[in-house]
């Protein structure tokens, strides 16, 4: 996700403000120019399946602005050494 500070991938998928939350913003994209450089799937909703089993959650509060972020307790923007906790 640190690659994701480039301009033309904030477009796909980016941090949330806080830190503690991705959101991918252009689904299609994403599949196409993304998953194919770092995941072994080829859908989206594999892709959705995978973040499932290894426990990440999905906001999906309408009034929240992180609706439709994507978040696990142990994937926080600048602290690679928690995504060691991340299992299935």
């Amino acid at each position: 996700m640190e690659k994701e500070n480039k301009l033309e991938l904030k477009q796909i998928v980016s941090w949330m403000p806080h830190g503690k939350a991705f959101k991918v913003h252009n689904p299609t994209d994403f599949v196409n120019y993304i998953m194919p450089q770092f995941f072994s799937q080829s859908k989206y909703t594999s892709f959705q399946r995978q973040l499932n089993m290894y426990g990440f959650q999905r906001f999906s509060s309408r009034c929240s602005k992180d609706k439709g972020a994507y978040y696990h307790t142990n994937f926080i923007r600048g602290s690679r050494h928690l995504c060691r906790g991340i299992i299935r």
